[in-house]
């Protein structure tokens, strides 16, 4: 089990679970990041993968933040874009994920490879917000 607690501030605003996907994203914490998830969730990946239910996720959550995994360097931020509540329990929201240079900043729209929409549906239960459903939508360059 993570570390990951909901104080009340999350409780009530489901766009911090954001954050608490940042760290476990940052912290190479794929324990972490699947606590996030609500049971039975479906996740498309940035690479387009489908992915059903919480032990596939999380064996593809640990695989791409392990040793030598191809997010194990990689640092994000996600930038809050919308939150829209669908009921008083389920809420969309939508963040655009940067990648971060090593010195913290965000990487130039141009030089950013995995720059994307990170869109989620969110339940809430027994006072938790969780991802039931989400998509990691990459940034097409023109």
């Amino acid at each position: 089990m993570s570390d990951f607690r909901q104080d009340a501030s999350v409780a009530d605003d489901p766009s911090a679970l954001i954050d608490a996907y940042e760290r476990a994203f940052n912290g190479n914490d794929a324990r972490m990041m699947n606590d996030l998830f609500a049971p039975e969730p479906v996740f498309v990946n940035f690479g387009g993968q489908l992915v059903r239910g919480k032990s596939d996720l999380y064996r593809a959550q640990e695989l791409v933040f392990g040793p030598g995994g191809p997010l194990e360097h990689v640092r994000v931020r996600y930038v809050m874009l919308s939150t829209i509540f669908l009921a008083a329990d389920v809420a969309v929201v939508h963040a655009r994920q940067r990648s971060l240079a090593p010195d913290g900043t965000i990487v130039d729209h141009e030089d950013d490879p995995l720059e994307a929409v990170f869109t989620v549906v969110l339940v809430r239960n027994d006072g938790h917000w969780r991802i039931k459903v989400g998509q990691n939508t990459p940034v097409a360059r023109t």
